[in-house]
């Protein structure tokens, strides 16, 4: 690619502009523009990233109905069975292996069609 923008007299310039997520490091820009000086990298300022990508919001939305639905589903099939709580089923009843169990079935739920 750099040999082609060269042989067409065009400058090598790379700009990754992201989101003001906390996952992503602030000082990316500064590491990748003193390895490459041609890389710049740029935040959207904070909670924009709904206003430019309001698909995700959609999305986000229904992965959240569909979850909670499952949730009330394996909620409702363990206190039907035996006179529990919800605190009994938070305790006693409910892991990370099912909350992860759970978080497939949602996503499996979500359409082609809604992303």
């Amino acid at each position: 690619m750099k040999e082609y923008l060269e042989e067409k007299n065009l400058p090598l310039k790379a700009l990754l502009v992201m989101d003001n997520a906390p996952s992503h490091p602030q000082a990316l820009g500064e590491d990748l523009s003193a390895e490459y000086g041609f890389f710049q990298v740029k935040f959207l300022p904070p909670n924009t990233t709904p206003l430019i990508r309001p698909t995700d919001q959609q999305v986000i939305a229904n992965f959240k109905k569909l979850y909670t639905k499952a949730l009330f589903q394996r909620w409702f099939e363990v206190t039907s069975e035996a006179e529990l709580t919800l605190t009994d089923f938070w305790k006693d009843h409910f892991n990370i292996f099912h909350c992860l169990r759970i978080i497939d079935k949602a996503w499996s739920h979500v359409s082609h069609r809604m992303m």
